[in-house]
């Protein structure tokens, strides 16, 4: 707990940081802070309009990890598990489903507190290479 303001202002700092490289690209979106929240930016996720870049968020998890840079897709909806399999799910709205669309387009980027800028470059420029 000693620690936790610290560790917070650090990945609050890679949140920005990652939001100024490419938060102005078109189909890149950041999750905005509620007026009148702090968010601890624990993780750093996005999500992308598929269309707009010409990739899929695998297409960039992928080459991240090509360069041994670790991302992710952002968590599966519990109605997609297995163990829910044949349980009555009930979207927002018909035909479509927050959760569903925020897990097909979602990537968590790395945002460890110890992370340097040579660490965020590294993954900036790999992101920006790929949706090139």
């Amino acid at each position: 707990m000693e620690v936790l303001d610290e560790r917070v202002k650090a990945r609050r700092a890679i949140f920005d940081r990652y939001v100024q490289e490419l938060g102005n690209i078109e189909g890149v979106y950041f999750m905005p802070e509620l007026e009148g929240t702090l968010s601890n930016r624990w993780l750093t996720t996005l999500t992308i309009d598929q269309k707009a870049l010409g990739v899929t968020p695998l297409d960039i998890i992928n080459a991240l990890a090509e360069e041994n840079i670790e991302a992710r897709p952002v968590w599966k909806p519990l109605h997609l598990q297995p163990v829910f399999n044949g349980i009555t799910y009930y979207p927002h709205q018909e035909g479509w489903s927050v959760s569903d669309e925020l897990f097909a387009n979602g990537i968590c980027l790395p945002s460890g507190s110890s992370m340097t800028i040579e660490d965020q470059d590294r993954v900036i420029e790999v992101f920006i290479k790929t949706i090139k």
